[in-house]
């Protein structure tokens, strides 16, 4: 699904998004060859239990979201998603941008018909955004800076 906002687009990404997706994670090149990081990218494209979105403006990506399904446990009939990075470009923060995103990500969550938790852990940066949408992070066994999230879905 896509979801437009006055100057900017979230939606599915595609193959077409491999340089953009490698360009804004910020792989340091001296560390691993671009090449292989849009091969990686590549690969998780093509992943069914994977949910990436992608935020675009200008003809740009500003802003991604990626989470995956681990799938049902052997001791119970439900599974968890894992929202791996949601990350918008500092200039297109504050815009409703990443909570498109996260909007999609739990929305792909919640049409998993397995899928009873999406659950992940804070950046430092990313923690006042999930508590403007009343979200409260387990500090107890995480540190502070970094809380664990699940919501059920």
């Amino acid at each position: 699904m896509d979801v437009d906002g006055s100057e900017w687009r979230v939606r599915q990404a595609e193959a077409r998004d491999v340089g953009g997706l490698a360009a804004l994670t910020r792989i340091n090149p001296a560390t691993e060859p671009t090449a292989s990081v849009q091969a990686r990218v590549e690969g998780l494209l093509d992943d069914s239990m994977r949910c990436i979105m992608v935020a675009e403006a200008d003809g740009s990506l500003v802003g991604v979201a990626e989470a995956q399904f681990y799938g049902v446990a052997m001791r119970r009939g439900f599974g968890s998603a894992r929202l791996h990075d949601l990350f918008v470009e500092l200039a297109w923060r504050r815009r409703g941008i990443a909570g498109a995103l996260f909007t999609e990500v739990k929305a792909w969550a919640q049409a998993l018909p397995e899928c009873r938790y999406l659950e992940w852990q804070s950046s430092p940066t990313g923690l006042a955004f999930y508590e403007r949408m009343g979200l409260v992070g387990n500090q107890a066994d995480d540190s502070a800076e970094h809380p664990f999230f699940e919501i059920e879905v």
